[in-house]
């Protein structure tokens, strides 16, 4: 039994799609019956030349071919070289199959591109081990061309938000009304995270944060956190909210519920009353300069892009909101100083 399982098909290339190529349907019948005794179970068969690249361009990726080198009609070694005309030898791997009495063939087959050769009788250990060979060649090339793509999907993505950024730094330095300009980083900030919510606190000349504006439509608490203790005059950074504020840091809470390092009791009194579950939570001080913070934006409950589950923010997600809160502190603080300068104008 474990010599049989050494050339057995591994159970992640056991459902791989297999083509075999035969002018002769018997023996395309052989060939597939002794793939599947071997635990091969996607194999499609092609008889007729006409059919061979169509079938390979158009019926989507096969992992192995599986390719007769005499044939009558379109021969093996003219179906390889065009084969190899349209793919290299990681992307379709190719096991040749040709008679003992003809070693000439073989050779004359991987010089045209064949990655390997068997001769029949076609021995079910030696065809096993090199199409095991064939495939793991094949899942290597597919990791590379993954990861190539992956790659170049996140440079396209990250391409998109910083224009994204730089048309939103654009539009806010047009905004003239300040709840407007609130408005529109609280709703951008969503729709950047793809989050369920959005809520912007403002500092106040008493040196707290009070709720001023959130997308979600449930009112506003009219309660204050302040940022120091009034009796210690210590800081009071038990909430997210104040340490981002005082530390001038984002907070990222991956799961509200497991957190230990906050007084998260408001959250979860909220979620309570109101049927709501907050699982993620991000916390981004704003501020214009380093040192001046004029409140902090709090997103909560990222969404899966495909799924909408709640998951947890990512590193990168708080780079994007920091720059975005960072264009917004600016915009707040230019309409501050420009309200400033024309009020110092009119009482002059």
């Amino acid at each position: 039994m474990v010599a049989l399982n050494k050339y057995k098909a591994l159970p992640e290339h056991a459902k791989r799609r297999l083509l075999v190529y035969n002018d002769s349907e018997v023996d395309a019948a052989d060939v597939v019956a002794l793939l599947n005794s071997i635990g091969y179970t996607a194999i499609t068969v092609v008889t007729d030349p006409r059919n061979l690249m169509a079938t390979l361009t158009t019926a989507g990726a096969y992992a192995t071919l599986v390719i007769d080198l005499r044939m009558p009609d379109l021969d093996g070694l003219k179906a390889i070289y065009f084969i190899r005309k349209k793919f290299s030898a990681a992307e379709l791997p190719l096991l040749a199959v040709s008679d003992a009495d003809a070693p000439e063939l073989c050779n004359a087959a991987l010089l045209a591109g064949a990655n390997d050769h068997v001769t029949r009788p076609i021995d079910p250990a030696d065809v096993g081990l090199r199409i095991r060979n064939l495939l793991t060649i094949r899942t290597i090339y597919k990791s590379g061309q993954d990861a190539q793509n992956n790659l170049a999907r996140e440079v396209a993505v990250r391409t998109t938000k910083l224009n994204m950024l730089i048309q939103n730094g654009l539009l806010m330095s047009r905004i003239k009304n300040p709840d407007t300009l609130i408005r529109h980083t609280l709703f951008e900030g969503r729709r950047i995270l793809h989050c369920d919510a959005a809520t912007m606190y403002r500092l106040t000349p008493q040196r707290s944060l009070r709720f001023c504006m959130r997308t979600r439509s449930d009112g506003l608490p009219d309660s204050e956190i302040p940022l120091y203790d009034s009796a210690t005059g210590l800081p009071n950074d038990h909430y997210a909210s104040t340490w981002a504020a005082l530390n001038q840091r984002p907070v990222r809470i991956d799961d509200v519920y497991s957190e230990t390092r906050f007084d998260l009791s408001g959250t979860r009194n909220f979620d309570a009353h109101t049927g709501y579950r907050t699982v993620s939570m991000l916390t981004v001080p704003l501020m214009p300069r380093e040192g001046y913070v004029l409140g902090v934006l709090q997103f909560i409950n990222k969404l899966d892009d495909d799924t909408d589950a709640v998951i947890p923010f990512s590193d990168e997600m708080v780079t994007w909101v920091e720059a975005l809160a960072s264009q917004a502190a600016v915009a707040l603080d230019n309409l501050a100083l420009n309200q400033a300068q024309r009020t110092q104008l009119q009482s002059v």
